[in-house]
Protein backbone atom coordinates (compact mmCIF):
# COMPACT_ATOMS: atom_id res chain seq x y z
CA UNK A 1 0.00 0.00 0.00
CA UNK A 2 1.56 3.63 -0.91
CA UNK A 3 2.27 5.09 2.35
CA UNK A 4 0.34 8.29 2.23
CA UNK A 5 -2.88 6.41 0.94
CA UNK A 6 -5.35 6.85 3.63
CA UNK A 7 -7.59 4.07 4.93
CA UNK A 8 -10.40 4.74 7.50
CA UNK A 9 -10.03 1.87 10.00
CA UNK A 10 -14.33 2.49 9.87
CA UNK A 11 -14.45 1.21 6.82
CA UNK A 12 -12.52 -1.74 6.79
CA UNK A 13 -14.47 -3.07 10.30
CA UNK A 14 -16.29 -6.47 9.63
CA UNK A 15 -14.13 -6.86 6.22
CA UNK A 16 -13.55 -10.19 5.29
CA UNK A 17 -9.67 -10.74 5.69
CA UNK A 18 -8.32 -13.54 2.93
CA UNK A 19 -4.96 -14.48 2.41
CA UNK A 20 -2.58 -14.55 -0.47
CA UNK A 21 -4.25 -17.92 -1.90
CA UNK A 22 -7.78 -15.98 -1.85
CA UNK A 23 -8.92 -18.29 0.90
CA UNK A 24 -10.53 -16.04 3.71
CA UNK A 25 -9.16 -16.35 7.22
CA UNK A 26 -11.03 -13.96 9.13
CA UNK A 27 -12.58 -10.90 10.03
CA UNK A 28 -11.45 -7.51 10.89
CA UNK A 29 -12.43 -6.87 14.31
CA UNK A 30 -10.50 -4.14 15.92
CA UNK A 31 -7.30 -3.03 15.89
CA UNK A 32 -4.37 -1.89 18.34
CA UNK A 33 -3.40 1.79 17.84
CA UNK A 34 -1.04 4.40 19.38
CA UNK A 35 -1.33 8.40 19.18
CA UNK A 36 0.66 10.20 16.79
CA UNK A 37 -0.05 14.08 17.06
CA UNK A 38 -3.81 14.27 16.74
CA UNK A 39 -4.03 11.22 14.85
CA UNK A 40 -3.95 7.28 16.11
CA UNK A 41 -1.63 5.10 13.90
CA UNK A 42 -2.86 1.16 13.34
CA UNK A 43 -0.11 -1.05 14.55
CA UNK A 44 -2.36 -4.10 14.43
CA UNK A 45 -5.32 -5.61 13.31
CA UNK A 46 -6.95 -8.06 15.46
CA UNK A 47 -8.86 -10.89 13.40
CA UNK A 48 -11.62 -12.99 14.66
CA UNK A 49 -13.49 -16.07 13.24
CA UNK A 50 -15.68 -16.30 10.22
CA UNK A 51 -18.18 -18.88 11.40
CA UNK A 52 -21.40 -17.33 12.66
CA UNK A 53 -21.63 -19.36 15.66
CA UNK A 54 -17.79 -19.08 16.68
CA UNK A 55 -18.93 -15.28 16.58
CA UNK A 56 -21.71 -15.80 18.72
CA UNK A 57 -20.51 -18.06 21.56
CA UNK A 58 -17.83 -15.33 21.05
CA UNK A 59 -20.56 -12.61 22.15
CA UNK A 60 -22.03 -14.58 24.89
CA UNK A 61 -18.56 -15.82 26.17
CA UNK A 62 -18.25 -11.95 27.29
CA UNK A 63 -21.18 -11.01 28.67
CA UNK A 64 -20.58 -10.51 32.50
CA UNK A 65 -23.25 -12.56 33.92
CA UNK A 66 -21.73 -15.98 31.99
CA UNK A 67 -18.63 -14.70 33.06
CA UNK A 68 -19.16 -14.53 37.02
CA UNK A 69 -20.52 -18.32 37.07
CA UNK A 70 -17.76 -18.73 34.94
CA UNK A 71 -19.11 -19.96 31.52
CA UNK A 72 -17.12 -17.05 29.74
CA UNK A 73 -14.23 -16.81 28.02
CA UNK A 74 -12.40 -14.24 25.81
CA UNK A 75 -12.56 -13.73 22.60
CA UNK A 76 -10.18 -15.29 19.92
CA UNK A 77 -8.83 -12.51 17.84
CA UNK A 78 -5.04 -12.88 15.98
CA UNK A 79 -2.86 -9.71 16.79
CA UNK A 80 -1.35 -9.38 13.04
CA UNK A 81 0.83 -6.30 11.87
CA UNK A 82 -0.72 -3.75 9.66
CA UNK A 83 2.37 -3.96 7.56
CA UNK A 84 1.51 -7.91 6.60
CA UNK A 85 -1.77 -6.18 5.21
CA UNK A 86 -2.54 -5.00 1.65
CA UNK A 87 -5.35 -2.34 2.03
CA UNK A 88 -4.98 -1.10 -1.70
CA UNK A 89 -8.46 -2.53 -2.42
CA UNK A 90 -10.13 -1.73 1.33
CA UNK A 91 -13.38 -4.06 0.04
CA UNK A 92 -10.91 -6.81 -0.09
CA UNK A 93 -8.23 -6.55 2.59
CA UNK A 94 -5.27 -9.36 1.94
CA UNK A 95 -2.61 -10.66 4.31
CA UNK A 96 0.10 -10.94 2.04
CA UNK A 97 2.16 -13.13 5.11
CA UNK A 98 2.29 -14.45 8.22
CA UNK A 99 6.33 -14.45 8.36
CA UNK A 100 8.15 -10.85 7.32
CA UNK A 101 11.39 -12.40 7.12
CA UNK A 102 9.55 -14.97 4.09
Amino acid sequence: MNVSQRVRFEDLIGKVVHNSYGRPIGKIEDARMEPEGEDYLITHFLIGPLGRLTRIRAFLGELPTLQAIGLGSERDLRPLPWQWFDLSDPERPVLTTENPAS
